[in-house]
């Protein structure tokens, strides 16, 4: 089959799939306060996002919580599974509870992402689009419309480069659109122990910039991964923040392909 022809099968069929998710999340878009530094969160205890999912059958559960030096703190229980939807599409929710100036408030999200462009073997380049809307529980009402796009670069099997960029709309004080960004290193220095690293930014008018993340990821099984993560400014507040993590896997939890 000619290069130029598969080339373009291939182009086209991830414009196929980006326009699926990003009518997905367009249809479940409500408008209501988020908090900036949390809004973009769609992987998990890091900012930066990969372009990976399990295969389709596999769930995941991610918890996470964390504590700043000026009392604030976040605590989120994330569940998903990848159902085919035409493609392979990660369907998950995250259920939050943080605690800000000393006012607390509990959030339900709900997320979606798909993977236009996978990663093949050890090296190469991957691609997906995910999105997010949060629903208050206590008021009833919904929030803005989050858009992540995660790009990957593996360089081996034991180094990987993720860079993301987005936006959210934000209907609270300051009110508006806002650019989102990071770009984060993950080394597997020995076997079942990883180092990784993040520098992120949320672009708009009050907002505390660069935010940074360093972490020790352990390993045990392909199942599991533990997370002990010291921050700067993740909430945009000048504060020093630790997080603990946890992510246990079910099924077949490879990356699609």
């Amino acid at each position: 089959m000619p290069r130029d022809f598969c080339f373009a099968s291939r182009l086209h069929a991830a414009i196929r799939a980006s326009q699926l998710a990003l009518a997905l999340v367009l249809l479940i878009t409500f408008f209501w306060p988020l908090p900036p530094a949390f809004a973009a969160r769609l992987g998990g205890a890091y900012y930066v996002d990969d372009a990976e999912i399990g295969k389709v059958g596999s769930c995941e559960i991610e918890s996470w919580s964390s504590f700043a030096a000026n009392g604030d703190r976040i605590s989120v229980f994330s569940p998903a599974c990848v159902f085919n939807l035409g493609r392979p599409v990660e369907l998950g929710t995250n259920l939050v509870n943080l605690r800000s100036d000393g006012e607390g408030n509990s959030l339900v999200t709900l997320t979606a992402k798909t993977v236009p462009i996978p990663i093949i073997g050890s090296y190469g380049f991957g691609l997906a689009v995910a999105g997010a809307v949060v629903y208050d529980p206590l008021d009833r009402t919904g929030t803005g419309l989050i858009i992540n796009v995660p790009m990957t670069f593996d360089f081996s099997k034991q180094l990987r480069v993720n860079i993301n960029f987005g936006a959210q709309y934000y209907n609270g004080d300051p009110h508006g659109l806002f650019g989102t960004g990071g770009a984060g290193i993950s080394w597997t220095f020995v076997p079942k122990w990883s180092l990784i690293s993040e520098v992120f930014a949320f672009m708009g008018p009050g907002q505390t910039n660069p935010r940074v993340q360093s972490g020790l990821r352990y390993s045990p099984t392909k199942q599991i991964d533990w997370d002990l993560i010291y921050g700067r400014n993740l909430a945009g507040e000048g504060a020093n923040w630790i997080t603990l993590g946890l992510t246990v896997r079910t099924g077949d939890n490879g990356s699609s392909d």
